[in-house]
């Protein structure tokens, strides 16, 4: 199991890495980067959230493990945004335009591209299908309160309509549209699916390449500076046990909150990275942050794997 995960993650390093050579060695321009990450919020993440909000027929009917999983995901990604509020709020020595990235970096994790296959192989089929339906709410959460977490300045009224027309973007849209597809049942038909599906499959490699080509820009000893070392402690290891003792106070089976305390174990999404681009953020730290918490956990997966099947299976 241990080297299963260990190849997964690695091969998620690859891609960080040919994006680092290929920057490196001018096999793309210095202005790729705003068509790729162009590409991923207006293309990418689009086709991936309508292919992904289709109901199949295994999960028609919304058994209380459905609901469940939605509810105890949303729930505890509010719990943990309200608490990364409090805990970078009063940080002097980090920017108010950087604090939103550590916010959404201590909210949100990868997931989607890193957690599927790792799941699939740790916990079977069925953690798997719990992730999908916990991952509707990452879809919905993170284009919205994790946008505002990104652009919310100090002093700024939240619910305003700035605020909410930076909101506004294909993600956001795409979100809205597939949340209606999901609560409707409708599906595509076959061509448009697979089309879409197709599409789909481009996000986190790309993705991922473009956290290589901020990182080209960085050094080693960047990624493990005291604010990324405390990033990785808080989402790697604090972030996953506050979702565990949640889950143990909720009426869930224990599958629910396996899968649920497994996502929120995954580090920093690439989306981090993407979305810092897109609103003009500090990119090269985004990338430093899902870098650094990647590394790490290389271990801290796996040790969370172990207690999960040791003690919940």
């Amino acid at each position: 199991m241990f080297l299963e995960i260990l190849l997964k993650i690695l091969s998620i390093f690859l891609l960080v890495a040919i994006g680092i050579f290929a920057y490196r060695m001018r096999a793309v321009p210095h202005d790729a980067l705003k068509t790729l990450n162009a590409f991923v919020l207006n293309v990418a993440v689009p086709c991936m959230i309508l292919q992904s909000m289709q109901r199949d027929e295994t999960n028609s009917q919304m058994s209380g493990d459905v609901i469940w999983s939605f509810v105890y995901y949303v729930g505890v990604t509010a719990i943990i945004a309200g608490l990364a509020f409090l805990l970078v709020r009063p940080i002097k020595s980090i920017s108010e335009e950087d604090k939103g990235l550590y916010k959404f970096q201590l909210t949100f994790t990868n997931s989607g591209f890193m957690a599927y296959p790792l799941i699939t192989v740790i916990f079977g089929k069925y953690s798997l299908f719990l992730a999908i339906i916990m991952n509707i709410g990452f879809t919905l959460l993170a284009y919205s309160l994790g946008v505002t977490q990104l652009i919310h300045k100090k002093g700024e009224r939240i619910f305003s309509m700035k605020l909410f027309v930076r909101m506004l973007t294909v993600p956001f849209i795409s979100s809205i549209i597939g949340l209606i597809i999901f609560l409707s049942d409708f599906h595509f038909p076959s061509f448009i699916d697979e089309s879409l599906s197709l599409m789909a499959a481009t996000l986190s490699p790309v993705a991922m390449f473009v956290v290589g080509v901020n990182l080209a820009h960085s050094k080693l000893k960047d990624l493990f500076t005291v604010q990324n070392l405390t990033l990785c402690a808080l989402s790697l290891i604090a972030v996953p046990a506050l979702t565990l003792g949640v889950g143990m106070l909720l009426p869930v089976s224990n599958m629910v909150v396996i899968t649920g305390v497994f996502l929120m174990a995954m580090p920093s999404p690439a989306l981090t990275t993407i979305l810092s681009h897109r609103y003009g953020l500090n990119s090269k730290l985004a990338a430093e942050g899902v870098a650094s918490t990647t590394f790490l956990s290389l271990g801290t997966l796996a040790l969370w794997a172990f207690f999960l099947t040791r003690f919940f299976i």
